[in-house]
């Protein structure tokens, strides 16, 4: 029994040398990792869609003309705000940035003030949710000289959203700027959007000016 005991032993130490390691070993760690990653923008992103209904109609209590009032305007939504938002399990990571861009109809103008993401019949408001933030550094790769996401990421991208998501990289110098997704759709920011229309604070500019590259997911709401 015993000799059969080694001889089986030898005969798996035989095998480890001569079966072929597989082609995706690599991708099977490095993208789970990359979707975790990913993970801390998308419930930051899910945290700010839950604030916003939060704090509108039937939550927020209608005007007096009965129109359907919110409780926020166009900025960026604190970072003390959305800890309360995360879904459960999650940190509110510091390294992205949450705003909210409300613009008249035509996009023209990001509207700033007490009723700027108001709606009404005569005023119809755009709004746009916004989560950015820097690519993680393991994960940046330049490309023909543009800065962008590893394949790897893209994998990790593929994997977390369905290809009608407005979620990907935008890169700086992009005219007209656009978030890029995994299959190289372009989504287009919206000019006033693109030039940090009234928002103060850490905005897209910012980012695009320090890495280059930056994650960006955006959702109309």
């Amino acid at each position: 029994m015993y000799v059969w005991v080694v001889l089986t032993t030898f005969l798996a130490m035989l095998a480890a040398y001569v079966l072929p390691i597989r082609q995706d070993t690599q991708e099977m760690v490095t993208v789970p990792v990359a979707q975790a990653r990913l993970s801390q923008m998308t419930a930051k992103h899910e945290a700010g869609i839950l604030y916003m209904r939060e704090n509108a109609y039937p939550y927020v209590e209608a005007g007096e003309d009965g129109e359907r009032t919110v409780g926020y305007s166009s900025g960026q939504i604190s970072d003390d705000v959305l800890d309360d938002y995360v879904p459960f399990g999650f940190v509110n990571s510091r390294e992205y940035v949450t705003a909210i861009y409300c613009m008249d109809k035509d996009m023209t103008m990001v509207r700033t003030g007490e009723d700027a993401c108001v709606k009404t019949d005569e005023n119809r408001v755009q709004r746009l949710l916004v989560t950015y933030g820097p690519i993680p550094e393991r994960w940046r790769v330049v490309n023909d000289g543009v800065v962008m996401p590893s394949a790897d990421f893209m994998q990790a991208l593929r994997k977390q959203f369905v290809v009608k998501e407005m979620v990907g990289y935008a890169v700086k110098g992009d005219n007209p700027l656009a978030v890029i997704n995994y299959e190289g759709t372009r989504y287009e920011v919206p000019q006033p959007v693109a030039d940090d229309g009234a928002i103060v604070g850490y905005t897209i500019r910012n980012c695009l000016e320090d890495y280059e590259a930056c994650l960006m997911f955006m959702s109309w709401q």
